[in-house]
């Protein structure tokens, strides 16, 4: 009974874990796996239409860029899609196409706006955001905070969700409810994380104005979140179990 509870907690923070690492790793490189997995992404179809129709009679010329693999935030030219990630954010054509990732660094700060208008470059900049309005969209201080901290503690809780895979392997009851903790600990920490970025996202899809051609989609790595939360916060009760009923020595 005692490992029969155990290989369910077990089972449980290992598909947590292996959850975690992949949508901790998307958008960092341009591999295969990577470039799949993402937050949230913001694709650009329609955004030189509406800048045409809502420019008061100034010339908008091709504000996307001519190579779709240029460096980002230096005024290259909007690229087709940009997907983030944890770390980072990469931009281009779509996932299969050319692209190109930003820096990447702990605490990355969702700031969609301002990446944007950095891309876009002087020229059509203050039409961009005359045109987007004052939005939570365009708030990089709200989006950028929020965003940064919730980088942070996803992080920490996919530390914890490995240290409780591994943990329930000592075979001991002490070991079990240590598991136990790490694994309740790891589940309210994604928990929160999840929440922050789902509500920040929310605000953001839905602060934009109907027909601007901007259009904002939960991505993967956030369900890949939710689902750990609910595979950690489940894993709880087995190791209690094991932990109750387990012997203090080992197996």
């Amino acid at each position: 009974m005692v490992l029969f509870c155990i290989g369910i907690g077990e089972f449980l923070t290992f598909g947590a874990t292996v959850l975690m690492i992949l949508a901790n790793i998307g958008q960092l490189t341009n591999n295969v796996v990577s470039r799949h997995i993402r937050y949230v992404s913001l694709t650009t179809d329609g955004l030189q239409s509406s800048l045409r129709a809502n420019a008061n009679g100034a010339t908008i010329d091709n504000i996307y860029a001519s190579n779709q693999a240029a460096p980002e935030l230096q005024g290259n030219g909007i690229k087709n899609e940009y997907q983030w990630g944890l770390y980072t954010f990469c931009a281009g054509q779509g996932t299969s196409g050319p692209r190109s990732c930003a820096d990447s660094s702990i605490g990355f700060r969702f700031e969609p706006a301002q990446v944007l208008g950095q891309d876009i470059g002087s020229n059509y900049n203050s039409t961009l955001t005359s045109l987007i309005g004052d939005q939570t969209f365009t708030d990089s201080s709200y989006l950028g905070r929020y965003s940064h901290a919730a980088s942070y503690i996803i992080l920490i809780g996919t530390i914890l969700a490995g240290l409780a895979f591994l943990t329930g392997f000592l075979a001991h009851r002490f070991a079990f409810l240590l598991a136990a903790l790490l694994s309740l600990g790891a589940a309210a920490l994604l928990a929160v994380g999840a929440a922050i970025l789902t509500a920040i996202y929310y605000k953001a899809i839905h602060s934009l104005p109907d027909n601007l051609g901007l259009d904002v989609n939960y991505g993967n790595a956030l369900w890949f979140t939710w689902a750990s939360f609910a595979a950690c916060a489940l894993a709880f009760i087995p190791y209690v179990i094991g932990c109750c009923t387990g012997r203090s020595n080992k197996y």
